[in-house]
């Protein structure tokens, strides 16, 4: 079968596959099981594209209300790209609202090409994965630090942390960053996922939470230690603390680094994740950039 918009009747089956996918993109499956858990009703500002064969979907592509694209789709020589010109028409169709596109590396490419769309910026990644079973205990020195739950009520004791967070690792021009947008959004985020935060002496120091949590997998992202305490142990206490959580939800989990980012490669591999796959996220010119 070609292309299609889906209903609302191909959520049970479109839950099914993000499931066997979710690794590769963590953050459609949990924004679809967000829509059918947390709404009574199902308001229609995004688009989901599927592609199914007689009795499954076998592909599909996400645009959120925000214009993020959230392509699974399968990897094809680039002579077999006009398979999706169906796909490139629906697409087509919602261009105005389109900002960014995230996946595996291979998946965006194909979307980049299909769409035509000038990009601004590409950011390149490692998809990196860990099955918690094979999670690595390490026992860190103490270094006068405890580890807190955050909360909303947190929100301006641990703002200038995520600040500091966001111009250093997600916006590529500091001019870009809103600080009422971030500080709502930073809010929204303490409210729905999990976050830890390591205090000293009374002051954050670090952060890392959970930023989209699907139904077997919870992605890891805003992991951020303040430069004076960096390589002291402390992102590791940390990211223990919060792996632990995840064990005890009998989730696994995923996350995506950056490919220059050494030192924290080196860090989330001590903690026993692996490399499985190229991962990117490419911004459409003249877009605001997203809070990944």
């Amino acid at each position: 079968m070609s292309w299609q918009k889906a209903e609302i009747s191909d959520f049970i089956a479109l839950e099914e596959f993000l499931i066997k996918h979710e690794t590769e993109c963590v953050a459609f499956s949990a924004w679809l099981k967000q829509k059918i858990t947390s709404y009574s009703h199902i308001q229609k500002d995004f688009y989901i594209f599927l592609k199914k064969n007689k009795h499954n979907i076998t592909e599909a592509v996400l645009i959120t209300e925000y214009g993020l694209i959230c392509p699974i789709i399968k990897k094809r020589k680039l002579w077999h790209i006009h398979e999706l010109y169906k796909l490139s028409k629906l697409i087509q169709n919602v261009h105005n609202r389109l900002n960014s596109i995230m996946g595996l590396t291979n998946r965006v490419d194909t979307i980049e090409k299909i769409i035509k769309k000038r990009i601004k910026a590409r950011v390149d990644y490692y998809l990196m994965y860990l099955n918690t079973n094979h999670s690595r205990e390490i026992i860190c020195p103490n270094n006068n630090i405890k580890i807190l739950r955050a909360k909303p009520s947190d929100t301006f004791k641990l703002f200038k942390i995520q600040k500091q967070y966001e111009l250093e690792e997600v916006y590529m021009d500091p001019l870009l960053f809103n600080e009422n947008a971030s500080m709502v959004f930073f809010r929204n985020n303490l409210r729905k996922e999990i976050i830890f935060y390591v205090e000293k002496k009374g002051k954050p120091v670090a952060k890392a939470g959970t930023n989209a949590r699907g139904y077997h997998v919870y992605q890891i992202g805003g992991v951020f230690t303040c430069a004076k305490e960096r390589r002291k142990g402390t992102a590791l206490r940390l990211m223990q603390e919060l792996l632990n959580y995840i064990v005890n939800q009998n989730k696994n989990a995923c996350l995506f680094v950056k490919t220059t980012n050494i030192a924290a490669i080196n860090l989330y591999k001590k903690l026993g994740f692996t490399i499985i796959d190229n991962f990117r996220i490419s911004y459409f010119e003249n877009q605001k950039q997203n809070n990944i």
